[in-house]
């Protein structure tokens, strides 16, 4: 009765780590090696893979062999689109900030001529939030934009901030940082070409 256990548990924790992996059966077979057959055997508590492909599997997940092997399965915190929900919901807050600030500038510090340069600020701190969301899941073409506008909007902010003389040269700084994110961008995306290759 153990035995058959320890198979059930091994087969849910495999099949959950595939499938965060974003992997098929014959994708990880390919990899490790074996066929997608015994992949599927493991997965349905058919049958349980030697010590050696565990190991090969926890590095390829990133994970020990106690997690495949343990009796409680790893739950998955966030699905993809709550990721997405929650990175809006950090960005609103930004500008929640903004709209708090300009209304108590507004209220307290009557004599401040500007006070919308909070909504101003918020273009490149909401920028910041999407941008770090949008780093670990791996967009990097939406990452590229919201780098941009991080730019922009700080370089904005800075130029509607500051009555000082050439300080429209602020724009000139942002065209090699332009450049350098749209390279950054094109090299992101060559490199996971060769990758897949």
């Amino acid at each position: 009765m153990e035995e058959e256990k320890l198979k059930q548990s091994i087969a849910r924790n495999l099949l959950f780590y595939r499938t965060r992996a974003k992997l098929t059966q014959l994708e990880l077979a390919e990899k490790i090696n074996y066929s997608d057959k015994s992949i599927s055997k493991w997965e349905r508590g058919e049958g349980v893979p030697d010590i050696f492909i565990l190991c090969q599997l926890a590095e390829l997940y990133g994970v020990t062999v106690n997690n495949l092997i343990s009796e409680k399965t790893p739950k998955r915190i966030f699905a993809k689109g709550n990721k997405d929900i929650i990175s809006y919901l950090s960005a609103g807050l930004v500008w929640l900030v903004a709209v708090l600030c300009y209304v108590f500038l507004g209220i307290f510090a009557p004599t401040l001529t500007k006070t919308w340069l909070a909504f101003i600020y918020a273009i490149p701190a909401s920028a910041i939030v999407l941008l770090i969301f949008n780093l670990v899941l791996k967009r990097n073409l939406i990452s590229c934009l919201f780098a941009s506008i991080i730019i922009w909007g700080i370089i904005l902010s800075l130029y509607l901030s500051f009555a000082v003389d050439n300080i429209w040269l602020l724009f000139i700084v942002g065209i090699p940082m332009q450049i350098l994110i749209l390279l950054w961008f094109l090299l992101i995306k060559r490199i996971k070409k060769f990758s897949k290759i």
